[in-house]
């Protein structure tokens, strides 16, 4: 105990106790004191922390963002660990990012507090970057003599001290260590860039590039389902703490990996929903699709030339990217200009629809929404609230230490908003509801699982949560465009409208105006507007109808088929 005497005129110091005495407390504190590697490649951590019977230890509440999502060791592991005594609260072991400000689940964890002891097994893969681990809210520390055992593991999963004390995860990339720094990437790159490529004097090869979301991902089936003769290589990596879903028949490629320069300049056919890195050039013989991400609600790209968060060095590099494309896949016809200017493209434009939609459309709908279902957990007789929202431009995380900023293909990584609670969506609509929240891909961060809410921000795709969604609740994201094309109702949570208009990034329509629902501030005016979901529809019909009408023209359930002929159209 230490007397912290109060300043002239100032109350006694806030981390004093009633006597004005600061107390430092470390019985309680989990310590680590023996580490292993597993065979499976991960680490295993033992240690101490507080006994029962201490009463020093309580759980500490969990955060939004501590979501057992991105896996540590696959989908399903939970994030939690069961006590050892009968009758004991639960405890929490969890991983969290340094700078990504997400949680990623431990693969086997268990707590004793009658020993007092804990243990905690972590698996590849998990996210590149360094990772602390807590228990019940608190980071675990390294007890002196162990500090000699560190670090332990390899390149893919090690533990290390940081910090005097903390223990660290750190993960490493997918990439093989020759292949991580700035002046391996520089090598790579100038061995495949137009101007100075070893690669030119070798021919195309018949692969197949995706890199992206849902529109590729449908092309790609498409071309499996024709029986194409091609191999089909799959771009992951892209987004920074997410795991890239590649599908059956494809090729994983990690991004600044050999194979992913040499896959950009050889592959005959490139299909992609992202930007291309600034340095790209296609090759005669070379196709590129473009099929973009859906309807823009937002401004992008040249509109945002005039904000407070335009990137200038990213739109300089507009014009020559877009240029290296064969077409453009527009969703709609009220998209194609938008696309044209915001994009600065010039090339031509297939108005085929957004091939990420071909799947809420007949025959393959309701046993697509029944796998999805199965594969979630979700009871048949659920009715289903998806609550998506979009990211903030001003909630960016710092710019990442690239080695050139030409390699970026999307921007972010953003933190996320908590403006809306799920837990709370779920408790006024009772049982037989379940909540499910999607993340935007590129923001960090998630919703911790609970009764009746289901983070899916991981779920391969967006397009199979509309087929199940009976209600869904956003902002401002792009996909209530695909979501009108079932018909279902929706919901804004416009908390920061006029920041958002004004400040932020701007609309490329009158949203408030032609809003196919209601406009909502709060997560009480959510749930009452749930509660009467019925009502609001009826009331919003006409908007409903006319907006489908404008902005959702092409869609029919063909349009992957429509880009896979224009891909194949450009015959070697």
């Amino acid at each position: 105990r230490v007397r912290l005497p109060a300043a002239p005129d100032l109350p006694p110091p806030a981390c004093a106790d009633a006597a004005g005495e600061l107390v430092v407390d470390l019985g309680g504190l989990p310590v680590a004191d023996a580490v292993e590697r597993t065979a499976e490649g991960g680490v295993r951590v033992r240690g101490t922390c507080a006994p029962a019977a201490s009463g020093a230890y309580a759980p500490a509440p969990a955060t939004a963002t501590d979501a057992p999502k991105a896996s540590a060791s696959g989908a399903g592991a939970s994030a939690s660990a069961l006590l050892g005594a009968a009758g004991e609260t639960r405890a929490r072991l969890v991983l969290r990012h340094e700078t990504l400000h997400q949680s990623a689940p431990v693969a086997e964890a268990s707590v004793d507090r009658v020993t007092g002891r804990f243990s905690a097994s972590i698996a590849p893969p998990l996210p590149e970057g360094r990772w602390a681990l807590h228990l019940d809210g608190r980071p675990v520390r390294v007890l002196a003599s162990l500090a000699a055992h560190l670090p332990c593991g390899d390149s893919a999963l090690a533990l290390e001290r940081r910090n005097g004390d903390r223990l660290t995860v750190v993960a490493g990339g997918a990439l093989p260590v020759a292949e991580r720094s700035a002046y391996s990437r520089r090598l790579l790159r100038d061995a495949h860039h137009a101007a100075r490529r070893t690669t030119a004097r070798l021919p195309l090869l018949n692969t197949v590039l995706y890199a992206g979301g849902d529109s590729p991902r449908a092309v790609h089936a498409e071309l499996v389902r024709r029986g194409t003769e091609t191999e089909h290589l799959w771009v992951t990596g892209t987004v920074p703490g997410r795991t890239t879903h590649v599908p059956p028949g494809a090729r994983a490629v990690p991004v600044h990996s050999a194979a992913w320069y040499e896959a950009l300049a050889r592959s005959r056919r490139i299909v992609t929903d992202e930007q291309l890195p600034a340095w790209f050039g296609r090759r005669p013989g070379q196709s590129v699709v473009q099929t973009w991400h859906g309807t823009p609600l937002g401004r992008f790209g040249t509109g945002l030339t005039d904000t407070l968060y335009a990137d200038h060095q990213h739109l300089a590099t507009l014009a020559h990217r877009s240029a290296q494309w064969s077409v453009l896949v527009s969703p709609s016809r009220f998209a194609t200009p938008l696309l044209r200017s915001s994009l600065a493209y010039e090339g031509e434009v297939l108005e085929a629809g957004s091939p990420a939609n071909d799947v809420l459309f007949p025959p393959d709908r309701d046993k697509a929404a029944e796998e999805v279902r199965r594969t979630l957990g979700i009871p048949e007789d659920h009715r289903v609230v998806l609550y998506a929202p979009t990211y903030r431009d001003h909630l960016a995380h710092p710019p990442s230490a690239s080695p050139d900023p030409s390699d970026r293909t999307a921007p972010g990584p953003y933190r996320w908003d908590p403006a809306l609670d799920p837990h709370a969506l779920a408790r006024t609509l009772g049982p037989g509801h379940t909540v499910l929240v999607r993340l935007h891909p590129r923001v960090t961060g998630g919703v911790q699982d609970g009764p009746g809410v289901l983070d899916v921000s991981h779920h391969p795709g967006a397009a199979g949560l509309l087929l199940i969604a009976d209600v869904l609740v956003t902002d401002y994201a792009g996909l209530m465009f695909d979501f009108a094309l079932t018909g279902r109702p929706m919901l804004f949570h416009t908390y920061d409208l006029e920041h958002y208009r004004d400040t932020v990034r701007g609309f490329c329509l009158d949203f408030e105006t032609r809003a196919p629902g209601p406009l909502l501030v709060t997560t009480d005016e959510v749930a009452q507007a749930l509660r009467s979901i019925g009502a609001l529809a009826a009331r919003h019909a006409d908007a409903y109808e006319s907006f489908r009408r404008d902005y959702c023209d092409l869609d029919d359930g063909r349009a992957a088929a429509r880009v896979a002929d224009r891909l194949l159209a450009d015959a070697p």
